[in-house]
């Protein structure tokens, strides 16, 4: 299966048939609902709110409300303060990347390898680099027992419920019923 990240932020599974399995989007019609925390973790997006909470801790000590509540916005403010500054740098640092062509015009300068042919073969090696909005994956699964039969004749004379369970493979969901996902 192939998961992939949209412009708009969602995230879509799709089978070999290319049809859309799953999906963050719940505009998007399928039966199967995507964690969008299980998806970045997949394309290594960084949660810049919980990485700078791990290191957050507070000077001013608990104690009386008052303390609890300046200890929330002074918690609240470095969280705020953590993801604008990583998303600040993030937006400085986009025009220090290589451009295709940069990278084109290094590859046909240097000679890099002799695996490499052509142009085509040298743009090729050079969007491998650019960071994928398609990867493959694959669904987690889980063994769990499924009842076969209910209720029928135990001999000539009795009809009762014999319970009768066979194993079968599904789907492994999170806490929230998304499907869980996990690269290839």
């Amino acid at each position: 299966m192939k998961l992939r990240k949209l412009n708009n932020g969602y995230y879509s599974l799709y089978d070999s048939d290319g049809d859309i399995v799953a999906s963050n989007n719940v505009d998007t019609p399928c039966s199967k609902k995507l964690s969008k925390e299980n998806c970045d973790k997949i394309f290594g997006v960084v949660d810049v709110r919980k990485l700078a909470d791990v290191d957050f801790t507070c000077e001013i000590g608990e104690g009386p409300t008052t303390n609890t509540d300046i200890n929330s916005m002074i918690r609240k403010s470095y969280l705020n303060g953590a993801e604008f500054g990583y998303n600040k740098a993030m937006e400085l640092q986009k025009d220090k990347l290589f451009t295709a062509n940069d990278m084109m015009q290094a590859i046909i300068t240097t000679q890099v390898s002799d695996a490499v042919h052509n142009n085509e073969d040298r743009l090729e090696l050079i969007q491998s680099l650019q960071q994928p909005t398609e990867i493959d994956v694959e669904i987690e699964m889980e063994t769990k027992q499924q009842l076969v039969n209910g209720y029928r004749n135990q001999n000539e004379n009795v009809i009762g419920f014999i319970a009768e369970y066979e194993s079968v493979l599904l789907p492994k969901l999170d806490e929230n019923g998304c499907l869980i996902l996990k690269k290839k």
